[in-house]
């Protein structure tokens, strides 16, 4: 099984990693194909970046539409954020003085983060506005909330040895893979979240250029078509 796993990290891993530069690439061709439409006036260019990242820091356009949906996705994306960042940890050697200055605030956040992810569900399911939410959608904040869960749980009360957990990923990023660390719950974590790689949709990894798109698409200029589907 272990052996499985790790192939399967490698693979999942792999995909992704061409998955988001195909996009890129995409896009950037499309850009360069008609440089007379994609290239306004440079006023317009440096008016369409900071609204870009506008957008993309604050969700902007979120909290204009739905205020109350863009509290519980601001909150999910900043707990999310600090819960990644503390996961560092187990790979880097040394782990820099910044990410042990991140493990008490990633702790909270691995706590609130569940909390997020009801609060996002419940708002999806009642609004009016939100009725738009596809399956696929849903199936994402259900699988998040389950790596989550398994994630407060691991820390809680089936505490895995750190020490293997260290040594597993260093191995992994060495390509020197190390057995899986004791247990079933680490086990489980760990496909979740290839599992969500996996499904995770390219356009909400690469969401910059999105969101460029939209701006361009408010400009009346022309726009990269990207894949469907929505943000979690």
């Amino acid at each position: 099984m272990g052996t499985m796993i790790i192939i399967a990290v490698y693979g999942v891993y792999a995909a992704f990693w061409i998955r988001f530069f195909l996009h890129t690439l995409a896009w950037w061709r499309s850009r360069t194909e008609d440089p007379v439409a994609f290239l306004p006036r440079r006023p317009s260019t440096i008016a369409t970046w900071v609204l870009t990242v506008r957008d993309v820091v604050l969700f902007w356009r979120l909290l204009k539409v739905n205020p109350t949906l863009w509290f519980g996705e601001y909150l999910f994306h900043g707990t999310f954020l600090l819960v990644t960042l503390r996961h560092l940890r187990y790979f880097l050697d040394p782990v820099p003085r910044w990410v042990g200055d991140l493990q008490l605030p990633g702790l909270i956040a691995g706590y609130v983060l569940p909390f997020s992810l009801v609060y996002i569900f419940v708002v999806r399911s009642c609004s009016e506005r939100e009725r738009y939410s596809s399956p696929s959608n849903m199936i994402l904040l259900a699988l998040i909330l389950a790596i989550s869960g398994s994630g407060v749980l691991m820390h809680a009360f089936f505490k895995p040895d750190l020490v293997d957990v260290k040594y597993f990923a260093l191995g992994i990023l060495s390509f020197t893979p190390a057995p899986m660390p004791a247990g079933v719950l680490f086990p489980t974590h760990l496909v979740l979240v290839l599992a969500l790689v996996a499904l995770v949709p390219t356009h909400i990894v690469t969401a910059p250029l999105v969101m460029l798109e939209a701006r361009r698409r408010d400009l009346g200029l022309p726009q990269v078509m990207h894949e469907p589907g929505g943000d979690v």
